[in-house]
Formats: structure tokens, C-alpha cells, sequence
């Protein structure tokens, strides 16, 4: 059984991880490069993001998108010269909002095969 939080990290994380470097690369025309210093990860990585091959669920970006929403947030904070420990916590908020959201509750149901769980909401 998959825990709501294995089901962020899996799906959610990843996709707002790539909505972030997408809104970084084409809004603020960052270079590969700087997106990689400023998220902490590779230029290889910001490139999986950037071609889907890495965090292209377009599907999870559809149903949550509030996704989209806290990506912006992190890329602005990003721009403004904000460091990884300042930005981070929307990551948290982000979880704790996604997570009661009654699409997410559904999705996890349906991936953990679970019937009358509410977990999700707790």
C-alpha cells in the first residue's frame, strides 16, 4: 500500500519540480545551467524536466492545478535571489494543500486500491 506521502513524492513533487524549471527556463529565460545551481540539481536533470522525460505527468499538472500556482510562487522566489532554505517550505504548504485536495484523496484511493480511505484528509 502506497502512503499519501509516497504518492507526492512520486507524482506530485516531480511534476511541480518540472513546472518550476519550465517557468524558470521560458518565463525568466534562466540558462540550464543556473536553474541547476539555484535547484540544487544537475544541468542533466533540468534537461529531463525541460524535454518530459523526467517529472511529464501533464495529466497530474491538469488535475492539480494549484501545481502550477505554487511553481510560479518558487520560480518568483527563485528570481528574487531567495535561497533553496527560503523557498523550501512552499514545498511543505504545497504538500499539505495538494494532500487534502478531494481529487488527490481520490487518486490516491484509486493507486492504493483502497476503499473508504480518508487518510488523505487527515
Amino acid at each position: 500500500m502506497k502512503t499519501p506521502c509516497e504518492l507526492v513524492v512520486g507524482r506530485i513533487l516531480p511534476s511541480l519540480r518540472a513546472s518550476v524549471v519550465k517557468e524558470l527556463s521560458v518565463k525568466y529565460n534562466m540558462k540550464q545551467a543556473e536553474i541547476a545551481q539555484r535547484l540544487g540539481i544537475t544541468q542533466a536533470s533540468v534537461s529531463q524536466y525541460l524535454s518530459a522525460a523526467r517529472g511529464g505527468n501533464t495529466e497530474i499538472v491538469d488535475n492539480f492545478p494549484k501545481i502550477k500556482e505554487y511553481a510560479s510562487e518558487i520560480a518568483g522566489r527563485i528570481v528574487e535571489g531567495q535561497g533553496r532554505f527560503e523557498w523550501s517550505g512552499v514545498l511543505c504548504t504545497a504538500c499539505r494543500d495538494i494532500r487534502a485536495d478531494r481529487e488527490f484523496c481520490d487518486l490516491h484511493k484509486i493507486s492504493a486500491n483502497l476503499d473508504g480511505c480518508d487518510v488523505c484528509r487527515k
